[in-house]
């Protein structure tokens, strides 16, 4: 009996320290992952914040321009109109 029991005692053993073996492989990987993607995405998400600045200035370029230019298109409409009054 005391025989089988530490033939049970030895698997049990055996397997724990397989078994730790296997969770300090999981956490190395995880480790890995976690300093990638915290490397590679966060440079890339700086990079799409940056892109939307430059974007939204650009925008307010484009909205600023077509501001002006409805303005003088308006200028024009009334001087137009105040000529054929007086024709």
């Amino acid at each position: 009996m005391d025989d089988k029991v530490m033939d049970l005692l030895g698997k049990i053993l055996e397997d724990q320290t397989e078994t730790n073996s296997q969770l300090k492989e999981l956490t190395s990987q995880v480790q890995k992952i976690e300093t990638k993607v915290e490397n590679d995405l966060g440079y890339k998400i700086k990079a799409l914040f940056d892109a939307r600045e430059v974007q939204n200035e650009k925008n307010d370029t484009i909205i600023n321009a077509l501001e002006r230019i409805e303005t003088k298109i308006e200028t024009l409409q009334m001087e137009t109109t105040h000529v054929r009054k007086v024709k």
